[in-house]
């Protein structure tokens, strides 16, 4: 979906529509901001986020099918999706009796994205949403910011439960519900901004890497730099040209091997960490290990959340396989329904491509392998473009679930390419 500007995507619209447009975006990426945050406890409607999120996103394609031209093409294509999406749905509902709304919710939201995601060149080139999305991004970063350094000096500015501005380690959370998304999203914002050639590139930077390491964001704070050293060795001539499908291919292979180097890895964690300090890593990174063995058993995978159903022996004998190290593995456990109901039925694996494979099993693994190898691809050319995305593959693979944040981020990676497709 990677393309370059065309002077025929270029339109007058009038204020109106302007407005109508930024305000349905500013909205949706507002809403993405706030990934995971329960409103309940404030006392506004439970599920209310999911709910203006889907029903911006509505508004958003009717306006843009009125505004812009349809194309048969990308007709097809949506159909296309909206069949094997509907495939996912039909398999989840034979293995797990239940979730039919959730499920809908999600093969429509998918649907709805993937739509946007045509519209993302003519958006930006009509309405700036890059720009536009790093002022909103960035004025809410800095209000959290403001409140988290008070809540330090001991202000009671917590208004949300859980996680939100900070967790029980006051590691940074800002407005997301866990301070991984924020160090995720943050850590997106500083690779955008330090290579486009914008006005306060430096400051703005300067506050996105703030923001990622106060995070604790581990993943994000270490892999940026190898990012960065990239960009250098991509300049040694010729060495690009042999190696960047080796990139994406590397962090593939990474994570699939997890599943047969867990233990080892795991014994290096225990004798690095304190028991509790290891929940987070036995429970991230469990999930590569148990969706490839329930891959051995449903080659085609168990569809939309039949995961839910299928998934539980295998992490029984994943926590079974660790017992005799000193990590913790409650959280995983606490998945099982005769451990904790209430986690059961919100449970989802950490990262996409877990998710990818419990749905669709080989075939879904496959496609999204391809998929990435075909993307590298045709963006080679751009090797600023090309580490952008090798960060947001690699945080798909082991940290970044599927959240609102994912979908925006990739939305505004699009509209970073267009804007930026002359930065070699």
């Amino acid at each position: 979906m990677i393309e370059t500007f065309n002077t025929t995507d270029v339109n007058k619209f009038n204020i109106t529509t302007v407005f109508i447009v930024k305000l349905l975006i500013g909205l949706l990426l507002v809403n993405s901001l706030f990934s995971g945050v329960d409103f309940s406890q404030i006392g506004l409607m439970k599920g209310l986020s999911s709910i203006a999120d889907f029903g911006l996103k509505i508004l958003l394609v009717l306006v843009l099918l009125i505004i812009f031209k349809i194309h048969s093409i990308k007709i097809f294509y949506v159909s296309l999706f909206s069949i094997v999406l509907i495939l996912g749905a039909a398999m989840g509902a034979w293995y797990h009796d239940g979730d039919y709304d959730k499920t809908l919710a999600f093969v429509l939201n998918l649907c709805l994205w993937f739509v946007i995601f045509f519209y993302a060149q003519k958006l930006e080139a009509n309405f700036n949403i890059y720009k536009f999305s790093l002022k909103i991004s960035t004025v809410c970063l800095g209000i959290a910011l403001v409140l988290y350094f008070m809540a330090m000096h001991g202000f009671h500015v917590k208004v949300l439960g859980g996680a939100w501005l900070y967790d029980e380690n006051f590691r940074f959370a800002g407005t997301f519900a866990e301070p991984s998304l924020n160090g995720y999203f943050y850590g997106l914002m500083f690779l955008m901004v330090i290579f486009s050639t914008q006005r306060y590139r430096l400051p703005l930077a300067l506050i996105f890497a703030l923001a990622t390491y106060i995070s604790g964001a581990k993943f994000s704070f270490l892999i940026i730099p190898v990012l960065l050293a990239l960009i250098y060795l991509f300049k040694v001539k010729g060495l690009f040209n042999y190696t960047y499908q080796l990139i994406p291919l590397s962090l593939i292979i990474l994570f699939s091997s997890l599943a047969f180097i867990y233990h080892d890895f795991f014994a290096f964690v225990a004798e690095h960490s304190s028991n509790a300090a290891t929940m987070t890593y036995v429970t991230r990174l469990g999930f590569p290990v148990v969706s490839f063995w329930h891959m051995s058993d449903y080659p085609f995978g168990s569809g939309f959340y039949g995961f839910k159903s299928t998934l539980g022996p295998f992490i029984a004998d994943y926590c079974h396989a660790l017992s005799d190290l000193n990590v913790n593995c409650n959280e995983m456990q606490s998945y099982l329904s005769s451990y904790d109901a209430t986690a059961f039925d919100s449970f989802a694996p950490k990262d996409v491509l877990s998710f990818v494979i419990l749905t669709f099993g080989l075939p879904g693994l496959f496609i999204f392998v391809t998929y990435v190898l075909l993307l590298a691809s045709k963006i080679k050319s751009n090797k600023i473009l090309f580490v952008i995305l090798m960060y947001i593959i690699a945080s798909m693979l082991f940290t970044l679930p599927f959240r609102f944040i994912l979908f925006y981020s990739l939305f505004l990676f699009q509209c970073y390419a267009y804007r930026v497709s002359d930065i070699k």
